[in-house]
């Protein structure tokens, strides 16, 4: 990814034109993660999970480009250590969101010259690869990155020439499939085909069969995902060992 500097006015990130030699994948913080992790004790804040409060690298939280708490360990039955590094907001005052439209149009420039070389980089990947391929498809899962991969190659390709593939685990949160139903709805609008890959077994006989997905036996994604996809995309297809 590109690097960033946190920006005080938004609380928000700032994109740079120079890439990171490594990603540090910040991550924006909601109350819930505050909550969860024992920072109500500390702080104040509205219970409110419409925009962020700060942002994460890691176990360092930063709160309008300052450094200002810590974790330390923890697990599912024990809590993390907290460090406060320095109080966000003087006088306990509530903490403010990170103004997230702001931040968006103060990135709109860098981020539109991203999305039109990538646009570009789709386009010409498509022409040199299509005479090879079977099928091109978007593996869509629901998230907020294949929702972007989406958009960008519905504006870099003609609609009839790639499709799009969920693959159902059967085990999906609430939310994901109600992004899935209204980017399904909005590529039937578009003349985009939308399939749904699903596994003729049940996640409840799965489970039962193999255990718990671990580690080291992560069969969830094999059979509940892949399996399902290429099954799905030879019937498409209509070619046993298809190139895609």
């Amino acid at each position: 990814m590109y690097a960033y500097t946190y920006d005080e006015q938004t609380g928000g990130l700032l994109l740079t034109s120079s890439p990171l030699a490594f990603s540090k994948e910040p991550r924006p913080v909601y109350y819930k993660e505050l909550d969860i992790l024992g920072f109500d004790r500390y702080w104040n804040y509205a219970k409110n999970d419409t925009y962020p409060y700060m942002w994460a690298e890691a176990n360092n939280y930063y709160y309008r480009g300052r450094k200002v708490a810590q974790t330390k360990g923890g697990s599912c039955y024990t809590a993390p250590g907290i460090t406060v590094l320095a109080e966000p907001e003087p006088n306990g005052e509530p903490l403010r969101y990170v103004d997230i439209p702001a931040m968006v149009e103060k990135n709109s420039k860098m981020m539109d010259g991203l999305v039109q070389d990538t646009i570009k980089s789709v386009y010409n990947t498509y022409q040199l690869y299509r005479k090879k391929m079977d099928v091109f498809y978007v593996a869509f899962s629901g998230g907020k990155d294949s929702v972007v991969a989406l958009d960008v190659v519905q504006r870099s390709l003609p609609h009839n020439a790639f499709m799009v593939l969920f693959g159902d685990t059967g085990m999906e949160f609430p939310d994901t499939y109600t992004v899935v139903d209204k980017v399904q709805k909005i590529c039937e609008d578009k003349g985009i085909m939308f399939y749904r890959a699903r596994s003729k077994y049940k996640p409840s006989q799965t489970w039962d069969l193999f255990g718990p997905p671990s580690t080291t036996n992560r069969w969830c994604c094999s059979v509940h995902k892949t399996s399902p996809q290429i099954l799905l995309l030879r019937e498409v297809t209509g070619i046993h060992d298809f190139t895609g």
